[in-house]
């Protein structure tokens, strides 16, 4: 049975379990085409509101960007980029916690399971400081979900798989970047506005 992705937007939102069960046999082309489009729909959202001096993303403040940069091309590029490298290497951190805790191979199983788990993440996280907690904990929610039913484990084991994947990449994460991100922050304005500055495209 066809499943629109205006459908599965929807779905993923509200009734996750019952989505997850309707995609468990599609391709990794149809998930890819629905990851376009929600990607799309983020980045473009999230553009706007740095673009018209809201909030900065933390993609353009880790190129130092943060918000009036006057090129909201560069940045709607930058947003675009970062949300696509991360979503598939998160998608790979994932899938080797599932492997040594589930006992579940199948790399594609993860990256649709991750794509469909990032979904609240990605249509609600843009909001300045509400989306970030709000579309982060449902993600959570429906990435457990989607580890119980596609790749058909245990509630604990699915939690703690993907407690652990999270855990430790905020701390790779952290370790990595997180005195650069640091320095960004400190040096310039809040990260929430309004803030006084003429976009320029």
């Amino acid at each position: 049975m066809p499943f629109p992705i205006p459908d599965r937007i929807r779905g993923f939102l509200f009734s996750p379990g019952e989505s997850f069960r309707k995609v468990r046999s599609e391709d990794l082309y149809e998930t890819g085409i629905y990851f376009v489009v929600i990607t799309l729909i983020y980045t473009i959202l999230s553009t706007t509101i740095a673009g018209i001096a809201v909030s900065k993303h933390p993609a353009l403040v880790l190129f130092g960007l943060g918000f009036g940069s006057g090129n909201i091309v560069l940045s709607f590029a930058i947003i675009l980029a970062l949300t696509l490298a991360i979503t598939v290497a998160y998608a790979v951190w994932l899938h080797l916690w599932v492997i040594l805790i589930c006992r579940r191979r199948g790399l594609s199983t993860t990256i649709r399971i991750v794509v469909y788990h990032l979904t609240p993440a990605m249509l609600i996280g843009w909001i300045p400081v509400i989306g970030a907690f709000s579309g982060s904990f449902w993600s959570l929610v429906v990435g457990l979900i989607g580890i119980e039913e596609l790749h058909d484990v245990s509630f604990a084991r699915a939690l703690l798989a993907l407690l652990v994947s999270i855990i430790t990449a905020g701390i790779l994460v952290t370790a990595l970047f997180g005195p650069l991100l640091a320095e960004v922050i400190a040096s310039g304005p809040p990260l929430i506005g309004p803030y006084h500055y003429r976009p320029v495209l």
